[in-house]
């Protein structure tokens, strides 16, 4: 046997796995330096990314992982801010009874809403989201002016046993305690038994049935966990604003979550991480273009870069739009492909 023959192959699948362990280590390097070398402006940002990633992984769970469709998180983020100012200013209790109480409603909320999943699919089940949206901000309208008046739910700075974590660096931290946590809830649900078995009815729900597992309580129960997820994001959310106002969770706002899952990946963590990243850092790239190339103080005549809420909103369209053409499994599937590529590059050297 020669040298050559005697040299373990490297597989395009073991190349995979290691440049994705490299990609998690300088990921979780870079997240937990950011606050110590960042701005306060950038770390802003990088709270909005993190905060983006928490309420986008259980969207995408229950879309991409599920089958499920939705339109209904920004009212779940609602539901979730409105029991928080509730929990806080009324009742006078902090931030991790606040989430628990969130957890809770947003389940039970989730729950009701996934209902109509058991006879509706596809378009119908995306309308009937939607009609619990215009539902739901109708209902938050009518509880902020009863509970809060006109100005909605104006949120202390937030304390946690006497401990003030207001500052944008404590809210980083927070907000990415949590975004890990749900990201670990979501990795363990779906290696799970039960993980496989949401995956077997978002294929064919006649066939998981015939195997034995209960489709109805498999849809109820991902519909009232990530909903009770996106519910406690929308908690953070809200101490992150400094307010809860029912004009905040319109329609575009779900959508913007909507496209984060599409053009990062449907079905993966690291896509709704990476869509996080693109679709929050597009309005700050349109502001700095804006601010740069675009008319002076009072002009009108700079075109579209005159109008930067209107050319977001183009661009949104179009990256949506270009990634469901061009590449469907998006951000992530492009990442797979250069770990593919590195793989028969490596593999390809070796022969055994």
């Amino acid at each position: 046997m020669s040298a050559a023959s005697a040299t373990p192959r490297v597989s395009a699948v073991q190349v995979g796995w290691a440049v994705r362990g490299v990609a998690l280590v300088v990921v979780a390097v870079l997240f937990i330096e950011a606050p110590n070398v960042l701005s306060p402006y950038w770390t802003l940002i990088a709270t909005q990314v993190v905060l983006a990633f928490a309420i986008a992984a259980p969207l995408n769970m229950l879309t991409g992982n599920a089958g499920q469709f939705s339109l209904g998180n920004a009212a779940f983020l609602a539901i979730g801010a409105y029991t928080g100012a509730y929990v806080v200013l009324k009742l006078d209790y902090q931030l991790p009874i606040a989430l628990v109480v969130a957890g809770v409603i947003g389940a039970t909320a989730g729950f009701v809403v996934g209902l109509p999943a058991l006879r509706l699919r596809g378009a119908y089940l995306l309308m009937s989201t939607l009609a619990a949206h215009y539902l739901v901000v109708f209902a938050a309208q009518r509880f902020q002016s009863a509970q809060f008046g006109a100005a909605g739910a104006i949120f202390p700075p937030l304390q946690v046993g006497g401990v003030d974590l207001s500052s944008p660096r404590s809210m980083y931290w927070v907000i990415l305690a949590f975004a890990a946590a749900v990201a670990l809830v979501i990795y363990n649900v779906m290696w799970s038994g039960y993980g496989r078995a949401i995956e077997a009815v978002k294929e064919r729900d006649l066939a998981a049935a015939a195997c034995g597992i209960p489709v109805a309580r498999t849809k109820l129960s991902v519909w009232a966990l990530t909903s009770a997820l996106i519910a406690m994001a929308g908690v953070l959310q809200a101490y992150l604003i400094g307010a809860a106002t029912f004009e905040y969770y319109t329609l575009d706002l779900a959508i913007v979550y909507v496209a984060i899952i599409i053009v990062g990946g449907l079905g993966s963590l690291t896509g709704s991480f990476l869509g996080a990243c693109f679709i929050t850092l597009v309005p700050v790239a349109m502001n700095h273009l804006t601010e740069k190339y675009g008319p002076g103080v009072g002009s009108t005549d700079g075109g579209l870069l005159s109008h930067p809420l209107e050319l977001e909103t183009i661009v949104y369209g179009a990256i949506i739009i270009g990634f469901i053409i061009l590449r469907p499994e998006g951000l992530v599937g492009v990442v797979r492909s250069v770990g593919r590529l590195a793989g028969r590059i490596t593999g390809g050297g070796r022969r055994g």
